[in-house]
């Protein structure tokens, strides 16, 4: 293995843990209720800010954000990625990585059992940590970003591709506060929880790719 090599795997593995980590400090900080004041300040402080048109504007993000606009999104993304390139692997890993964070997000939201904010803008029910909605705008957003990565080959493109990507996430995850139907330390967790399933999944794919790669360079060798 070379140090190039060696010194990835590091950092990989290292962001990895640490994200893990961070999850599991804010989780256990919102269990003995370290977050509480906080995060009723921060709602207090969004309300202040309330008008019509951002209610309304945060009200379509919100709603993007929600299931079935993410399951559309996800498939005619998916459709556009697989007609042009062909990559059937591509379809599974964003299929992965979408019903992973789902899971997690539904084990999760049972094992903790942390009630939603008492005054809101609209109506939802079930749990409130960690943010479904910021799962799967990490999942979906950050699969988008990862996969026309690899497609698009100008920096001008690539900078335009992650301001949108990253644009959605936070407008997403936002919008959960806004509408007071999550505390800002369920988004935390959400971006924490999903980013080190997604990062996981990417590294385990790139090594798959890698070992690809390197299999068809020998066939060709031979």
């Amino acid at each position: 293995m070379s140090k190039m090599k060696k010194l990835y795997d590091y950092k990989t593995y290292t962001g990895l843990i640490l994200l893990l980590i961070f999850f599991l400090i804010t989780t256990y900080s919102i269990l003995k209720g370290y977050t509480r004041e906080v995060d009723r300040l921060l709602l207090e402080n969004v309300a202040n800010f309330h008008t019509d048109f951002l209610t309304k504007m945060m009200t379509f993000f919100s709603f993007i954000g929600a299931t079935r606009p993410v399951i559309v999104i996800s498939i005619l993304f998916l459709g556009v990625i697989y007609l042009k390139y062909r990559h059937l692997q591509d379809v599974i890993l964003l299929a992965l990585v979408s019903l992973g964070s789902v899971t997690l997000n539904v084990l999760l939201k049972m094992t903790i059992k942390r009630e939603r904010p008492e005054s809101s803008v609209i109506v939802e029910s079930g749990y409130s940590y960690p943010s479904a909605h910021t799962m799967a705008a990490v999942s979906l957003y950050g699969m988008i970003i990862y996969l026309l990565w690899r497609h698009t080959p100008t920096i001008k493109a690539r900078i335009i591709l992650i301001t949108f990507g990253v644009s959605m996430i936070l407008m997403i995850a936002f919008s959960r506060i806004y509408l007071g139907v999550h505390y800002a330390s369920d988004i935390i967790g959400g971006v924490l929880i999903s980013s080190f399933w997604l990062l996981t999944l990417l590294a385990i794919f790139q090594r798959y790719l890698k070992k690809e790669k390197k299999k068809s360079t020998q066939k060709d060798t031979c």
